[in-house]
């Protein structure tokens, strides 16, 4: 829907040039299943599921869509929910019409979305069915990703198909889609959308009319939950502003909304033993903290004092905290956690002056998985402590940050000076997983690291006791204190360029019984805004690399039983040079 400041014409769009007379059914494909509908069989909008959008949004909704949406412009009868534009003066704008979203009652990953609408047909008219990123508040738009579902303007009988996506290094949206002719608009039609982590599919009436291919590391959006959002704009820059005055009112009606997930193959289930495992992700991390001073965008400066140790914390010497919240950063990356968890942050800070500081756990692309602003007061310890709890989809990195630069609400003044101590850092869960060494029906947990003392086995009458983990099997029950043990830290041991300056061919040390590897790379030497590709071989080639110079990190995984996946630590990073 959001179209920045492109036209129509500026958007790749391949169009179909056949009137396909569609069906005006379709069936649900055998290998999915139906996961939730509103089939607008009341007589109100269910608030329960959908969000009234009102106003004019941000310069008409980004897109100088010219009309006022209410809440008194959309109805529920007879089995449809109808969105109806009138020619009103209201808000000071000359249109009304209604937005409603699913935002923060019912997100989306993967499945296929589709829902059976007519539409009217006339000059300047905007009607759309789309998803945004439900992380679209913590990074804003396009890194949040934008999938139109369906959109169709004017008086044409094209429909449209569009993603949208953040264009990294280029910094700015980036989008693809196609258009598809149908016979009539203002009859009912399916649109649809079959998503996966590699592919879209758009379709009308189940007839599949483009095919993206997403499996990209530039696509990282696409893998991440989305809402659902019903609108009809009235003008805007993509229809123009060239209006039908005599259209009024007129009306989008949709019969229904469906969401399906593919029902997957059957696996057999993980029936071992469990093990309970403590891990404090700061405390097993390898790297060390890090620093970030903007002096050519803040006005900040200072220096970071940091231990071997990130547990034990480290000192910012800050000479200046310029004049922006994260002008001033201090950082640790790349801790090893396990998604769905929840986990017990803690920390004490103390400042030689009163000031504000922002604490973050972010994922890929500095997504905030959580944030809060803390005050400290000169010369008091500030002991904190709060949980926080991953996502059970959650891949890629976790990082913890803190944003010391002139904060809102600071009571520090800008361009002052500060000194930070952090110490007693834990990011620390206790959770069960599959016990990673029982393999078919055998376990062989004595090979983790066990205490001497206190052990408990219970078989055949004879007991010995231990602390910590109970874990059942084959009628042995077996108490034990355990430590799952991680892939030994890899390594890049050669890197290749090649002839035509834009692959390069990686080489990676082997480590035995890991199940593949992860390769970061990045123009930043601290690898921020990294991309991560995943291979099972230890040669993996990058390829169509724009940039001359970039930065690499690798790291093992293995995949245990019950598919938990347990990860190594990151290589050192290494400079590649692509281009002379």
């Amino acid at each position: 829907m959001k179209k920045s400041l492109l036209t129509k014409a500026l958007l790749t769009f391949s169009v179909i040039g056949t009137v396909f007379a569609f069906s005006n059914t379709v069936k649900a494909a055998d290998n999915y299943e139906l996961v939730w509908s509103d089939e607008f069989n009341g007589n109100s909008l269910d608030t329960n599921t959908w969000n009234y959008e009102i106003g004019t949004g941000s310069w008409g909704w980004g897109n100088n869509e010219q009309q006022y949406y209410t809440d008194r412009n959309i109805r529920v009868s007879n089995g449809t929910m109808k969105i109806t534009a009138k020619r009103e003066d209201y808000g000071r704008m000359k249109y009304t019409s209604s937005r409603i979203t699913t935002k923060n009652k019912k997100n989306f990953k993967y499945g296929k979305i589709e829902a059976r609408i007519k539409m009217p047909k006339f000059k300047g008219v905007w009607p759309a069915f789309w998803m945004l990123g439900a992380n679209q508040d913590s990074v804003g738009w396009p890194k949040c990703g934008e999938i139109d579902i369906m959109e169709a303007i004017n008086d044409e009988n094209l429909v449209y198909g569009t993603l949208h996506w953040f264009n990294d290094p280029g910094n700015n949206n980036a989008d693809s889609g196609s258009s598809v002719a149908v016979a009539d608009r203002t009859e009912y039609h399916v649109y649809g959308v079959e998503w996966t982590a590699d592919k879209l599919r758009w379709y009308v009436d189940g007839k599949v009319y483009r095919t993206m291919d997403v499996s990209n590391d530039s696509f990282s959006e696409v893998r991440k939950e989305y809402f659902v959002i019903f609108n009809m704009a009235i003008g805007g820059q993509w229809p123009g502003y060239n209006i039908d005055e005599t259209a009024f009112p007129a009306t989008m009606e949709v019969d229904w909304v469906r969401a399906y997930k593919k029902v997957e193959e059957t696996t057999t289930k993980y029936t071992g033993p469990m093990i309970t495992v403590t891990e404090d992700a700061v405390e097993t991390c390898s790297g060390k903290w890090g620093s970030y001073f903007g002096s050519d965008w803040a006005g900040a400066s200072g220096t970071l004092k940091s231990t071997d140790k990130a547990v034990t914390g480290a000192t910012m010497n800050i000479t200046s905290i310029g004049n922006s919240q994260w002008g001033v950063q201090q950082y640790l990356k790349g801790l090893h956690y396990y998604p769905g968890r929840t986990y017990n942050y803690s920390f004490t800070m103390k400042s030689d002056v009163n000031k504000r500081v922002f604490v973050k756990v972010a994922g890929d692309g500095d997504e905030e998985i959580f944030g809060e602003y803390i005050d400290l007061k000169a010369g008091v310890p500030y002991n904190f402590s709060r949980q926080v709890t991953l996502a059970k989809d959650m891949e890629g990195v976790l990082d913890l940050y803190f944003g010391m630069g002139k904060c809102d609400g600071d009571a520090a003044a800008t361009n002052s000076a500060a000194n930070i101590t952090l110490s007693n850092v834990s990011f620390k869960t206790t959770t069960q997983i599959p016990d990673p060494n029982y393999n078919n029906g055998e376990s062989t947990t004595n090979k983790t690291t066990l205490p001497s003392e206190e052990k408990t086995t219970t078989n055949n009458g004879v007991t010995t006791t231990n602390n910590g983990v109970t874990t059942t099997g084959n009628g042995v029950t077996t108490t034990s204190k355990v430590v799952v043990s991680r892939p030994g830290k890899v390594s890049v041991k050669k890197v290749v360029r090649s002839k035509n300056n834009r692959n390069i061919k990686i080489n990676i040390k082997k480590v035995k019984g890991v199940t593949g590897y992860q390769i970061k790379y990045s123009i930043n030497k601290k690898l921020k805004k990294a991309k991560t590709v995943t291979t099972k071989s230890v040669k993996k080639t990058l390829k169509k690399l724009k940039k001359k110079t970039y930065y690499i990190q690798v790291r093992a995984y293995v995949v245990k039983s019950g598919n938990v996946k347990v990860t190594g630590d990151w290589s050192k990073i290494k400079k590649v040079k692509v281009r002379k």
